[in-house]
C-alpha cells in the first residue's frame, strides 16, 4: 500500500506540473490573441479616417503606421503558431498525466476494497474460530 500511495502522490504532482505549465500557455495565448484583435482593430480603424485627415495620407503617415502594425502583427502571429505548437505538446501530455492519475485513484480504491474485503474475512475466521472455541469444552 505504502508503494501505491507513493505512486499515487507522483502521479498528482506530474498532473498538477502539466495542468500548471499549461495554464500558462493559454494565459500566453490569450494575450496574444487580445493583442493581435487590438492590432486588426488599429488597422481597422487606419483605413476608415475621415477625409479630414488628409494631411497624413499626403505625407504617407498612414502607409508607414499599417506596415509597422502588418510587421507586428506578423511577429505576433508567429508567436502565437509557436505557442500552439507547445500546447499541443503540452495537451499531449496533459492527457497522459490526468490518465495516469485516474489510473493510480482507481488501483488505490480496489487496493481499500481488497483491504477491506481482506479484513472482513479475518473477522469471520476469528468469530467462527471462538464459536469453535466456546463449542469445544461441551462437547467434552
Amino acid at each position: 500500500m505504502k508503494e501505491l500511495d507513493m505512486l499515487k502522490q507522483l502521479a498528482d504532482l506530474k498532473h498538477r506540473h502539466s495542468e500548471l505549465a499549461l495554464t500558462k500557455l493559454r494565459n500566453r495565448e490569450s494575450a496574444l490573441r487580445a493583442e493581435l484583435k487590438r492590432l486588426q482593430s488599429l488597422a481597422h480603424d487606419t483605413h476608415c479616417l475621415p477625409a479630414s485627415d488628409a494631411n497624413l495620407r499626403a505625407i504617407g503617415g498612414d502607409i508607414i503606421w499599417l506596415k509597422w502594425l502588418a510587421k507586428n502583427q506578423r511577429s505576433l502571429s508567429i508567436e502565437l503558431a509557436q505557442v500552439l505548437a507547445q500546447k499541443e505538446s503540452l495537451m499531449a501530455a496533459f492527457r497522459m498525466a490526468t490518465g495516469k492519475k485516474a489510473v493510480t485513484e482507481e488501483l488505490m480504491a480496489q487496493e481499500a476494497l481488497k483491504m477491506k474485503a481482506d479484513d472482513r474475512k479475518k473477522r469471520l475466521e476469528q468469530a467462527i474460530d471462538l464459536a469453535q472455541l466456546q463449542q469445544q469444552p461441551r462437547n467434552q
